[in-house]
């Protein structure tokens, strides 16, 4: 019976049908062959969801919206652009410090990928940067804004593996700037070799006048943090902080948002938090029947099989999160793996539950800008009215960066853990 609910996900992903109506169809499937009471399916769909900590997604969300309506986006352009646009390829190496600022704002790779490249790819094109290229920059930078907190993968990530958000939170801090440093390394590289050109350098009184404007959206992921931290709010608690905060800034402030624009924010978010917690309901029921049949046992079991050692192991499991990545969505892909992989990386090689969930948040990222279903990439093309196959070559540079960090992350650990330690 399992064999038919995994063949018939994959037929029905070779359909076209979303991962969450797959997984949810598959899994439903299973339950009429196998005689299981619908009862126990509607059950199982909605129990987990009942939980405090998911409240904080659709909080998190529309403080991203309503920030990004509030023009933000072009606030934290300005002071990147003020901060590295002398660099050689400066309009790219904007791109990545941007979308290191949006992450603190926003919360989510997707939001960003279509505020920031809305902005900056067209002006790429127009100073003589390939779409392609411009395309690939956009959509690689942007998974920093769910590795640099706050978070709304985070939460899941810490729902699923019993972690605290807070100390998710703060882990993130390093490996998201490496991320960005190293796409900022990649970008000066490739302009370098291809002759892109950098702006020029602004006056100290020209950086400080942008700073001042982008001020209050900055400091916003250091008092949601500082407020979980302090144990002041939780994470759900400090994600209706956020909300009050985009609005006030965003009415009384900056005085760009209006009735129409929170509207349309809520309109955003309410579309949003129903496409996560669908994601997630149909992840539960799909993960519950894989673990009721014995399947995460049964694959722990075939990799210490192997006869590798612990960074064996390891290297075998962050190849198989890079592929899964490649063709399926981060919260599917998560709701499989941590009942798999978290118990073989804490039993078996000894590894700190937060170290291994924060490599498998970073390596499962990558997949959202690689064919053929990177979110970020989609959005990235989409702006830059280019096919996501011409991008490939573009994107291979971004994507071995992107590894390059999931070693550094894996076999040095103190990347990740030593923040959280201080707290």
């Amino acid at each position: 019976m399992i064999w038919i609910m995994i063949l018939s996900f994959f037929l029905l992903i070779i359909l076209g049908i979303p991962i969450a109506f797959a997984m949810g169809g598959s899994a439903l499937l299973y339950f009429l062959v196998a005689g299981i009471p619908m009862e126990m399916f509607a059950q199982r769909f909605f129990s987990n969801t009942q939980s405090f900590a998911f409240l904080a997604i659709p909080f998190f969300i529309l403080a991203g919206n309503l920030m990004i309506h509030g023009n933000i986006a072009q606030r934290i352009i300005g002071v990147a652009d003020a901060m590295v646009r002398q660099l050689p390829g400066g309009l790219g190496c904007v791109s990545v410090v941007t979308s290191m600022g949006m992450a603190g704002v926003s919360g989510s790779s997707v939001a960003d990928a279509a505020s920031t490249g809305s902005v900056l790819i067209p002006e790429m094109k127009r100073k003589g940067y390939s779409a392609n290229f411009s395309a690939a920059i956009n959509a690689s930078s942007s998974v920093v804004g769910i590795i640099i907190p706050p978070s709304s993968t985070m939460i899941i990530i810490a729902w699923l593996a019993n972690l605290s958000v807070g100390e998710m939170f703060i882990a993130g801090i390093i490996p998201g700037i490496l991320v960005g440093l190293a796409y900022l390394g990649t970008t000066v590289l490739i302009a370098l070799k291809r002759g892109y050109p950098s702006e020029s350098k602004p006056t100290l009184r020209e950086f400080a006048g942008k700073l001042r404007h982008a001020a209050l959206a900055l400091v916003l992921p250091i008092i949601l943090i500082g407020a979980i931290v302090s144990g002041i709010a939780t994470a759900t608690e400090a994600a209706s902080i956020a909300v009050m905060y985009a609005l006030i800034i965003g009415l009384f402030f900056y005085r760009t948002l209006t009735l129409k624009t929170i509207i349309a924010s809520l309109r955003e978010t309410v579309r949003g938090t129903s496409i996560v917690m669908v994601t997630i309901c149909a992840s539960m029921i799909f993960t519950w029947v894989l673990i009721s049949e014995g399947i995460p046992r049964m694959i722990s079991d075939a990799l210490q099989g192997l006869g590798l050692p612990g960074w064996g192991l390891l290297l075998v499991m962050i190849l198989i999160m890079l592929l899964a990545g490649m063709i399926m969505e981060l919260v599917p892909n998560l709701f499989l793996f941590i009942p798999i992989f978290m118990p073989i990386a804490t039993d078996v090689i000894g590894m700190d539950p937060m170290h291994f969930a924060m490599i498998m948040l970073v390596t499962l990222a990558l997949g959202m800008f690689t064919p053929p279903v990177g979110a970020t990439l989609f959005i990235s093309c989409y702006i830059a009215k280019v096919k996501i196959e011409q991008t490939t070559k573009d994107v291979l540079p971004y994507f071995g960066a992107g590894i390059a960090v999931v070693l550094i992350i894996s076999f040095l650990p103190f990347t990740i853990l030593w923040l959280p330690s201080l707290f």
